[in-house]
């Protein structure tokens, strides 16, 4: 007889709580994967600077060292020491972020343009082996063919702030 009465309110204010917790586990995974959407879709627009990421941290992380240090932010080269004694310099050009490597004296024997219709260009190093980097760019650039000189003041910047370490210090041909 006693089965036939229902709920009781404890019951109830149980199932009521579980069901809350669960509402709000949902609202954090549905936050997180709009977030998640809109990171892949910015990388997906504009694969460029994945890719220019990709390489900084790579020369950044095998260099042996810094060829000078900047403590306060700099806006000239960022010159990199390689492990087989080459120069790795990254600069800003004409609205162009620059790789050149070469020997430590003389002209660079390889440029390449990394990243166009780059704003701003900032590195320094805090501290011995960490190399911070503030790279500003326009987040839909035009087609090779149709890039002017000139920045639009319409257009989307973004701007990078990255930190790097140097790890390639030990090892190489020395070991």
């Amino acid at each position: 007889m006693r089965a036939e009465r229902g709920t009781s309110l404890a019951e109830l204010l149980v199932v009521l709580v579980l069901l809350g917790l669960m509402v709000l586990v949902a609202a954090d995974l549905v936050t997180h994967s709009m977030t998640l959407l809109g990171a892949t879709g910015r990388s997906v627009r504009n694969p460029l600077v994945a890719h220019v990421v990709t390489r900084l941290r790579g020369d950044v992380e095998d260099a042996a060292g810094l060829r000078s240090a900047a403590f306060a932010w700099s806006k000239g080269p960022l010159e990199l020491w390689a492990q087989d004694g080459t120069v790795v310099s990254f600069e800003l050009d004409d609205g162009r972020l620059m790789r050149r490597t070469g020997a430590a004296v003389g002209p660079p024997s390889d440029e390449q343009v990394l990243l166009r219709e780059v704003t701003a260009w900032w590195w320094k190093s805090p501290a011995p082996g960490v190399v911070d980097l503030r790279i500003g760019y326009l987040v839909h650039p035009e087609p090779e063919q149709h890039a002017s000189r000139t920045v639009g003041f319409d257009r989307v910047r973004r701007t990078e702030n990255l930190r790097f370490a140097l790890r390639g210090s030990g090892g190489g041909t020395r070991w």
